[in-house]
């Protein structure tokens, strides 16, 4: 079980008690005896940090398992105490995230595997005609994998030194918005995460400049978060968040925002544009993690043909030779 599942049903074990009426020590309590391993010990250090007085999101912010959306709705809750509902909604958000990430894992374990495959057959042949020596073949097979894990293993480590180098942010978040169909997916996901959040605070009590200003936080992409940036100014001007907005985000979103503004509802109007871009995102996802596997068999199917035409070649060549 993933740690964004474990947190996902932790969070909603929490929401059930809180709204049956359990105190948050109690609750708290009872999500310690129902955990295992690391999180049963850091659940444990929030309720006893809680019980000396320290309120519930600042000791989730000495965790680091705990996303920055996550404490920033549950400090808004704190205040306007809606801690149930809060909880339940997170519950929910994780729950969508990770059968969004468990779909890209699942979608690129095969075309891995076909990718390693190929590897060791592409020089097999020239093994197989003694060309190559075994360490060579070796030699020759890690050579290609290269250009699969270097790859790879720069993608992690940008993703990973994203939130310590605020440098590496801005070209990393657009090269990924410009990845075919992946960065629309990654695009709709920024935006329902803005919307959610905004969605979730608002309803918690948060004033809507405030949660305009940490709902562009939440984005989790700078390029998108940009094109929030201005609703924030707007509030604070006196207008509407919609018209700080910008005009290169989808037009039904802003429209909706706009009426949500006007009709006194904007909890609902945002939740609902959240939902709809989590449903976009959900389906470029698919998209992508149906057409990989496609481009991957092409390329394979590529790789082959051509090593198929070159023994072919060689062999007919060597048989041209010998008449």
């Amino acid at each position: 079980m993933g740690a964004r599942t474990r947190l996902a049903r932790a969070y909603y074990d929490l929401s059930v008690m809180l709204d049956a009426g359990v105190p948050v020590l109690r609750s708290l309590d009872i999500v310690v005896d129902g955990r295992q391993g690391y999180f049963k010990r850091v659940f444990r250090q929030i309720r006893e940090s809680l019980a000396k007085g320290t309120g519930l999101a600042e000791s989730m912010s000495k965790h680091r398992v705990f996303p920055d959306l996550d404490r920033m709705l549950i400090e808004a809750a704190e205040t306007s105490g809606s801690l149930g509902e809060s909880f339940k909604m997170l519950s929910e958000w994780h729950e969508f995230i990770h059968r969004i990430t468990r779909r890209m894992m699942m979608a690129m374990v095969y075309p891995v595997f076909l990718l390693h495959f190929a590897a060791l057959v592409f020089r097999l042949p020239h093994l197989a005609l003694g060309r190559v020596t075994v360490a060579g073949y070796l030699q020759g097979v890690l050579g290609i994998l290269m250009f699969l894990y270097i790859p790879a293993i720069t993608v992690i480590a940008f993703v990973l030194l994203r939130d310590r180098a605020p440098l590496l942010r801005l070209p990393l978040d657009w090269i990924v918005l410009k990845i075919p169909v992946l960065g629309q997916a990654v695009y709709h996901l920024s935006i329902c995460r803005y919307a959610k959040a905004f969605a979730m605070m608002y309803k918690a009590g948060v004033p809507i400049a405030e949660a305009t200003r940490r709902a562009t936080q939440a984005t989790g992409n700078v390029i998108v978060a940009a094109r929030f940036a201005g609703g924030e100014e707007a509030v604070r001007k006196g207008g509407a968040a919609w018209e700080g907005f910008s005009k290169r985000l989808p037009a039904e979103y802003r429209h909706l925002w706009q009426i949500g503004e006007e009709t006194g509802e904007l909890d609902k109007t945002a939740a609902k544009v959240g939902e709809i871009a989590g449903d976009r995102a959900d389906l470029y996802f698919k998209a992508f993690a149906s057409g990989f596997p496609k481009v991957v068999y092409v390329a394979i199917v590529i790789v082959v043909g051509i090593i198929v035409v070159t023994i072919a070649s060689q062999y007919y060549g060597n048989l041209y030779n010998a008449f």
